[in-house]
């Protein structure tokens, strides 16, 4: 088991960028109820508003890493 857990851990790392984000007291549960309303994890629902906010889709890695780059300059 040991050797999935690391396999895993290493393809987030190469494949994901974590951010930890903290939220006022009572928000957490928010946006929790809403994640469930809509049958997202709270991760694909966070992921989800940000994608339609900035307008990029869940294209390959490369795609939207060329869409932040015009975004952000």
């Amino acid at each position: 088991m040991a050797g999935n857990t690391e396999y895993k851990n290493k393809f987030i790392s190469e494949n994901y960028d974590r951010i930890f984000l903290t939220v006022p007291k009572g928000t957490k549960a928010l946006i929790e109820e809403r994640a469930k309303r809509e049958g997202l994890s709270v991760n694909g629902y966070i992921t989800s508003l940000l994608e339609k906010e900035m307008g990029i889709s869940r294209k390959s890695q490369k795609d939207n890493k060329k869409e932040m780059e015009i975004f952000l300059f």
